[in-house]
């Protein structure tokens, strides 16, 4: 579910891909985003994913899109930079951490794609203080990457994570920090990921924030999904829809939404 894999299959390595029936047609006014954990770009099979991502986002066309577990080279994002531009999205990769031996071989972290106008970007550490990563899920750092997009009628900030899954206080940590970044916010936001534990384990019944699916719906594991761990939060006053997408390429299902933001704080 976590951590890097050394790129040992090529572009040319196909993972098939099926899923379920997506509408196409995008609801006026509205935000539509696809989040998925796409597992070091590797498919449950060992081979390169990158054919399975590419389908998906074409099929569902999003304005913007959140990846987490993206594994790619020191210095040269090449299968994200490569899928961004026969696709048509501008792309922000903000490694959570770097990785290697006497020298970086690698970064892995969050992604952003979108369509819409990149006004600003920031990244935060979820966790403090941060660590030496040695090939252990322990030693993961965690952080949240958004994008504010511009949008007809205001900006709007989209963000991606990936949350520690094996200890649940250092999750915990995890998730205030991210909520005490998102509530900084000045105008509406979203934020897309694998949060590795269910939405009503930390979002209260009736309270400000929203999330979608809702009801809460398995993700992983992809090929018999018994845990409700990737979802979208979003700031009070958004209007928030998703579904789950029965895809492979992946140990993770995906998240297709669409979303219309509130006003802004």
């Amino acid at each position: 579910m976590s951590g890097p894999w050394l790129h040992a299959a090529t572009f040319s390595t196909r993972e098939s891909v099926t899923h379920m029936s997506v509408s196409s047609r995008k609801v006026a006014g509205r935000v539509r985003l696809l989040h998925w954990n796409i597992h070091s770009w590797q498919g449950t099979s060992g081979a390169v994913n990158m054919a399975a991502v590419s389908k998906l986002i074409t099929d569902t066309d999003p304005d913007v899109i959140s990846l987490v577990e993206v594994d790619e080279s020191w210095g040269t994002p090449e299968i994200l930079a490569t899928l961004a531009e026969r696709l048509g999205y501008a792309w922000v990769f903000t490694p959570t951490f770097e990785f290697g031996d006497q020298s970086p071989r690698g970064g892995f972290g969050n992604a952003l794609l979108t369509k819409l106008p990149i006004l600003a970007v920031q990244q935060w550490q979820l966790l403090w203080p941060t660590k030496v990563y040695d090939g252990s899920e322990p030693s993961e750092p965690r952080s949240a990457v958004f994008a504010k997009v511009g949008y007809p009628e205001q900006a709007l900030w989209a963000g991606s994570t990936h949350l520690p899954r094996r200890d649940e206080n250092v999750r915990r940590e995890a998730l205030d920090r991210l909520l005490s970044i998102a509530n900084k916010l000045n105008e509406p936001w979203v934020v897309c990921g694998d949060f590795n534990l269910p939405a009503s384990a930390w979002v209260s019944d009736g309270g400000p924030l929203v999330v979608a699916p809702e009801p809460a719906v398995a993700t992983y594991p992809a090929e018999d999904p018994t845990e409700a761990i990737d979802y979208c939060v979003a700031s009070s006053g958004t209007t928030l829809e998703a579904e789950v997408l029965r895809v492979t390429g992946s140990d993770h299902l995906a998240i297709l939404a669409d979303l219309l933001p509130g006003a802004a704080t």
